[in-house]
């Protein structure tokens, strides 16, 4: 008979630093490549794209800790509001470096707050089962 010793906590927490991290610098580096190569466009979106990501992940690590046994619909919540948020502003930059504008990427904003709220109301309601038992 064996015993697994691995955390899930601080597993799930390390696979959101990290995914998180890579994301925030994947979107950093994509944004500055397509802005070098936009003819001298530049959109505010696609220039401060990836404060999405560390600013959702950075807000997703800070829930982790101050709430032990965070739920997996909170988590997924959380996450889709964060997607949604970084793919509006992403379409909002992508059209804004083609010269145009548009208010088609604020269904995106809707959706992603609504997602983020959600994920804040689900914590008072559903609790994980890998609740760290205290000693």
């Amino acid at each position: 008979m064996s015993t697994s010793v691995t955390n899930p906590i601080k597993k799930r927490l390390k696979k959101t630093i990290l995914c998180y991290t890579l994301l925030t610098v994947f979107f950093f580096a994509g944004s500055r490549i397509y802005e070098h190569f936009s003819f001298g466009e530049t959109s505010a979106f696609m220039h401060y794209l990836f404060l999405i990501p560390l600013i959702g992940g950075t807000l997703l690590v800070a829930l982790q800790l101050f709430v032990k046994g965070l739920s997996r619909l909170s988590l997924n919540l959380w996450n889709s509001g964060v997607a949604t948020l970084t793919a509006g502003a992403l379409y909002r930059g992508i059209v804004n470096l083609s010269g145009r504008s548009t208010t088609m990427d604020q269904p995106y904003y809707y959706v992603g707050f609504a997602f983020l709220a959600l994920a804040l109301i689900s914590l008072f309601f559903v609790r994980s089962i890998w609740v760290e038992k205290i000693t």
